[in-house]
């Protein structure tokens, strides 16, 4: 099941993903965030506190994946989920195969 990697995907470009977080969630964020906000200058409303919100989660996540880069499902996720690629830091651990460097 590759679901997660569709909202690896949102996350991984856009910093969001859409319907995480139900409306009642969204209140309780505001409310967290919402001193450190106004401390920050950010407007006091729910959008650009959501907006800051965001912000922070894309200066202090790390996600680590592992892959192997072998075969067909690594060629499969590699296009169908382009931020993985795109918008992420590689670190090769060991050589690949040449196998895994064609189409």
């Amino acid at each position: 099941d590759e679901k997660f990697l569709v909202y690896l995907n949102e996350l991984l470009s856009s910093g969001k993903i859409p319907g995480l977080f139900a409306p009642d969630e969204i209140d309780t964020i505001y409310n967290s965030v919402r001193n450190e906000g106004k401390g920050e200058g950010v407007p006091d409303a729910k959008d650009p506190m959501y907006d800051f919100f965001i912000s922070k989660i894309k200066k202090n996540l790390h996600v680590c994946l592992c892959f192997s880069p072998v075969g067909e499902a690594f060629r499969r996720r590699a296009s169908r989920f382009p931020s993985l690629i795109n918008c992420s830091v590689i670190d090769w651990f060991q050589p690949w195969p040449e196998s895994a460097l064609f189409d």
